[in-house]
């Protein structure tokens, strides 16, 4: 299967509001797709097969620090390297905005997540407790530092 990366814009926002229907217990509409998408902050990228969605990356960059709000595949087209493919282009991309570090959430039962976020560089860093909900459960945070460090104090944003 061949699919081409491209930058999403507001006009795609319904199809990334309906990929996240699909993959995520509460998920994003399309207004706060398209409000992200053009708020200067954020990039988006997806994944088409076609002229279809398959799937998409989206975060934002503020002060040297980057935040990947999702990762998310259509279900019929999983396990065909679009995850990776977004993930690739989306650090590419922030690296050139000379971002210093990558952070996402994920949940801790995704297990093919967090193996894909770690062969991609990603490493375990915190846990947010009950931090997603239907059903509850922990998120693993993990980062990807380009200071040529991985180096981190591990902690828990429960304890003060």
């Amino acid at each position: 299967m061949s699919f081409e990366i491209k930058r999403l814009s507001e006009e795609n926002s319904a199809a990334v509001a309906e990929i996240e229907k699909l993959c995520f217990s509460h998920p994003w509409s399309e207004a706060t797709v398209a409000s992200e998408i053009k708020s200067g902050f954020a990039d988006f990228f997806g994944a088409f097969c076609g002229e279809e969605l398959a799937g998409y990356i989206g975060g934002r960059t503020i002060a040297g620090e980057t935040e990947i709000f999702n990762v998310a595949v259509s279900p019929e087209f999983r396990r065909k390297g679009i995850a990776k493919a977004l993930i690739g282009k989306f650090v590419e991309t922030v690296r050139e905005k000379e971002t210093q570090v990558i952070f996402l959430e994920v949940r801790a039962s995704n297990l093919p997540a967090i193996a894909l976020y770690e062969k991609n560089g990603f490493v375990f860093c915190g846990i947010r407790k009950d931090y997603y909900s239907d059903p509850k459960e922990n998120a693993l945070l993990m980062r990807l530092a380009f200071d040529g460090t991985q180096e981190f104090e591990e902690w828990d944003d429960e304890e003060d």
